[in-house]
């Protein structure tokens, strides 16, 4: 095909980042980060708060089988499309009270099957679309969107004390309809290059060791994930008794990082290379998750709120771009299978959480336990891909 028949990469560039900020900027962390306010407006127990975070990743986990099981063409973008609306009425169902516990459980599993089917959706259409050259600058720009949403999701922090709860879920929702309406006019756009897209007549038959490296530890980073991405705001009001001006201070923090997440994987893959940049994000990743045990000082809670906002956005854009790389055509499939495998952990991260919440485990231990498994996983990481031949994959 050649290079002019490519849609532009401003566009495809654009498109990504902004399924990207919805599907997990605003559909997964808006919640994170209006929990505690939520939780007292609408008099939610922590419990019922928990379960709200476990039925959020059950729907991603759906919607990453969902997403795997679509056929590779046109079809696509029309998915897309009910996901990033039908999330966006997710967010608008959080800003009303005294519904049923099982509006917000139903509401709540919607907006995670939503995420699951943007997050693989998009960066396929992507691949689709845009010629090989153009994949890294494209993929580090769209994943950053994750990392915006975030940022959108922080600005009502610092005004919580001063706006309802409800007013801050409706401007979320203006938001996320503002996004689904550019991505309509995107894929519009898109429609007759996607058109001809041909289904493949069969996967490429590549799934090997190196795989399964990846897989683990980007399955082990989706459990470290989950103290973080669900109780962190939660934790530092509830056991570290931060006052808001402190808890505003680190979720900006986290935005800020989330921002420059993707930014930081492209210079470490330019620099180091894909899979040397994998091993030290990862590492780094174990470090910024322990490190929120030590509350002796508060430098310690802002670095792990920079590092982890960073660095999960970092793992998830290198670890996408890493399997488009290394196994092409096969890449819609592949991605999928990962997707699947970081939801399912982080569904059963979220319950093994839930539960230790239950049983009284400090979120301290919670936190230790996170990043041993992470731990666990970048070993294994390191150990395979120094006994795998790697000649084929090493990119400099």
């Amino acid at each position: 095909m050649d290079d002019n028949t490519y849609i532009s990469k401003i566009k495809l560039s654009l498109f990504l980042c902004l399924s990207t900020c919805l599907g997990i900027g605003l559909l997964r962390f808006s919640y994170t980060a209006l929990l505690p306010s939520t939780r007292e407006s609408y008099e939610w127990s922590a419990n019922f708060a928990s379960i709200l975070g476990s039925a959020n990743l059950l729907g991603y986990l759906i919607g990453a089988f969902v997403a795997m099981k679509l056929p590779q063409n046109q079809s696509m973008a029309k998915y897309l499309l009910y996901a990033a609306f039908v999330g966006t009425l997710s967010l608008l169902s959080c800003a009303f009270s005294d519904f049923p516990n099982l509006w917000y459980v139903v509401w709540r599993t919607i907006s995670g099957i939503s995420g699951g089917l943007l997050m693989i959706l998009a960066p396929s259409v992507v691949v689709q679309c845009c010629a090989a050259q153009d994949r890294l600058n494209i993929n580090f720009i769209g994943f950053s969107g994750i990392g915006i949403g975030v940022l959108l999701a922080t600005l009502f922090m610092p005004f919580l004390d001063r706006i309802a709860t409800q007013t801050a879920w409706l401007i979320l929702f203006a938001f996320a309809f503002l996004i689904s309406l550019i991505l309509l006019y995107l894929l519009n756009i898109f429609k007759s290059h996607l058109s001809n897209i041909q289904a493949p007549t069969q996967q490429a038959n590549s799934i090997d060791a190196m795989y399964f490296c990846l897989l683990i530890v980007y399955s082990c980073s989706a459990f470290a994930y989950v103290p973080h991405s669900l109780f962190w705001i939660d934790y530092l009001k509830n056991t570290l008794h931060l006052n808001l001006y402190h808890i505003n201070f680190n979720w900006i923090l986290y935005g800020t990082g989330s921002a420059l997440g993707a930014v930081t994987a492209y210079l470490c893959a330019r620099k180091f290379g894909h899979f040397m940049a994998l091993k030290i994000l990862y590492s780094a990743y174990v470090i910024a998750i322990i490190i929120a045990v030590l509350n002796i000082h508060p430098i310690f809670t802002y670095a792990s709120s920079f590092f982890t906002g960073l660095l999960n956005p970092a793992v998830v854009f290198l670890t996408s771009y890493t399997i488009m790389h290394l196994y092409g055509i096969a890449y819609k499939k592949l991605w999928s299978i990962a997707t699947l495998c970081f939801a399912l952990t982080q569904l059963i991260g979220g319950l093994c959480f839930s539960a230790l919440q239950h049983f009284g485990v400090s979120y301290h231990q919670q936190f230790i336990l996170a990043s041993a498994v992470l731990l666990l996983g970048t070993v294994q990481f390191f150990v395979y891909s120094m006994r795998i031949s790697t000649h084929k994959y090493q990119q400099n």
